[in-house]
């Protein structure tokens, strides 16, 4: 069985404490007066306090009742034993997926490392436990649940442990390092912002870099005093030599071919038109302090964590930040397109749900926003509905605008339920020129695709015998609306992620168009309670 495999069933701590036990179930017995101790501080009433930090008193006394009260991590000497060491080691390099390494006691651990008397001792091993079994959770799960942040729509659980990690969970030390490395998630997006983030931190230490001069777009070839500091703000990144310098004599002021090359090369990476002209949005995205950047690159990470595409069957997945949407067979992309999302006033939320029914030439009932918005010209023009051709319906009560199918229909001719509570759903539309603006934030909340016939041709493949001749083509061109339901409904999942891979497999580090990434930053480093009860509730909700 993988390691993948393994870091896999790591969704809740009930998972990582089952884990957890296995691996050190070959640990050493530990004299009964250190077993003694743990058992009565963990079976003492109230809170259980260790260096100052309220622990997770539930989850330990569960975990070391298992082991009958042997401490975990504790050697035959003084000082950190190789298991306690390479637990440490893990904890203290959380900031590396984007987390707090004091969140995992690593300051209270190291002041503990040469631990002598029995409570200090113990003290330590509690310390380890709790450090890891949270961080275990958090790097494999997300730290926040969804109750924490309104951008995760389900807490992702797997309650119980499958045979082959109970019949592979006895690692000895030296496998132990792999085993904790492992915990984190693999996928080739997570590894390259990982690293992204490795090199960001590394600018960020070093001071940063400092925003350009107010001035005008700038074009290859044009002079303009911004071209020094361009050129240093370029060096900082390392996307110039140290020594970089303009070429030729009374030039340092010519915007030459190694910096606009440099910036068409650094536009590519932030999902900018890679022209080499400097406009405002490379402004922005130059400007961009290096600690922003350490804070994107951190909770899209976080974001990562919160779910995969299926290892399995057919799944599609809206990223919003990237305007993009994916269809996935097995794992692996099959179809992709750009799309229109909700503007900032009318943002597209985060959901998950599935794909049941497409509907060919669908009328559009209009939403109360759309209604909002028209109110002036409907008050002040007495035929603007029906210069659009949209109805007023009656029914129980209740009255609907309503637009039947048609050329100017905005839902065009495809429409993809996917039944939710914000009546979001994925459909055509005959504003075709905004698919080819890098920014598309445009719609009312809607996700508008460049390519639907594409996609519901993919979605109904299996249907195509139970269709008339000339397929769905042939249906759309009678201008009926009809309803196809799927053979098996697609999950179906927007997601928003600020980084994303392109066709090429190369990091993208794209605008946060929503401001999220500050927002989810803030839910992150949240002061935490008195006492941490994140992992048994997630427990708790799952069962």
């Amino acid at each position: 069985m993988s390691w993948t495999a393994v870091r896999r069933t790591l969704k809740s701590v009930s998972c990582a404490i089952a884990i957890l036990v296995f691996v050190l179930s070959a640990a050493r017995a530990q004299p009964d007066t250190a077993a003694s101790l743990a058992m009565m501080r963990l079976e003492a009433p109230g809170e259980l306090i260790v260096a100052g930090l309220p622990l997770d008193k539930d989850m330990l006394h569960a975990f070391y009742a298992y082991r009958n009260y042997a401490l975990a991590w504790d050697g035959a000497n003084d000082g950190l034993s190789d298991r306690a060491a390479a637990v440490y080691a893990t904890l203290a390099a959380a900031d590396e997926q984007g987390l707090e390494p004091s969140d995992y006691h690593a300051r209270e651990i190291a002041g503990l490392a040469n631990a002598s008397t029995d409570i200090d001792r113990l003290n330590r091993d509690l310390l380890l436990t709790d450090g890891l079994v949270h961080y275990a959770s958090d790097v494999s799960a997300g730290k926040l649940t969804s109750r924490q942040t309104d951008e995760r729509y389900e807490d992702r659980q797997s309650l119980g442990l499958p045979q082959y990690l109970a019949s592979s969970a006895n690692l000895d030390p030296a496998e132990l390092g792999l085993f904790l490395a492992n915990l984190a998630p693999s996928t080739p997006q997570y590894l390259a912002v990982k690293a992204m983030l490795a090199k960001a931190r590394r600018y960020a230490d070093a001071g940063g870099w400092s925003a350009l001069p107010d001035g005008g777009s700038i074009r290859p070839g044009m002079r303009d005093p911004i071209v020094q500091p361009l050129r240093q703000r370029l060096i900082a990144e390392g996307r110039l030599p140290a020594n970089s310098k303009s070429t030729g004599k009374g030039n340092d002021d010519l915007y030459d071919p190694t910096l606009s090359g440099a910036v068409a090369a650094f536009q590519a990476e932030h999902a900018i038109k890679s022209d080499g002209v400097i406009g405002k949005d490379t402004r922005a995205a130059l400007d961009l302090p290096a600690e922003a950047r350490v804070q994107q690159l951190a909770v899209n990470l976080e974001r990562l964590r919160w779910s995969e595409v299926p290892a399995q069957g057919r799944a599609v997945e809206v990223n919003l930040a990237s305007y993009s949407l994916k269809v996935y067979q097995d794992g692996a992309p099959i179809l992709t397109m750009a799309v229109v999302v909700g503007s900032r006033e009318n943002p597209t939320p985060m959901i998950a749900s599935r794909i049941t029914t497409v509907v060919l030439n669908p009328n559009w009932t209009l939403p109360p926003n759309v209604i909002k918005e028209m109110l002036p010209r409907i008050r002040d023009d007495d035929d603007y509905l029906r210069s659009k051709g949209i109805a007023r319906e009656e029914s129980d009560g209740h009255v609907r605008l309503v637009q039947p199918p048609g050329p100017t229909n905005p839902l065009g001719r495809y429409k993809f339920i996917m039944p939710n509570d914000k009546d979001i759903y994925l459909h055509d539309s005959p504003d075709v020129a905004k698919f080819r603006y890098a920014l598309r934030a445009y719609s009312h909340g809607c996700i508008r695709l460049s390519n639907p016939a594409g996609l519901a041709a993919l979605l109904l493949d299996d249907r195509v015998a139970t269709l008339p001749d000339g397929g769905l083509d042939a249906l759309v061109q009678t201008g009926e609306t009809r309803h196809i339901a799927l053979s098996k409904p697609v999950p179906v999942s927007l997601v928003y992620r600020t980084t994303w891979l392109d066709g090429n497999g190369q990091l993208v580090i794209g605008e946060d168009s929503y401001g999220r990434d500050l927002r989810l930053w803030k839910a992150l480093h949240k002061a935490k309670p008195q006492a941490n009860h994140k992992v048994a509730e997630r427990t708790a909700s799952a069962s």
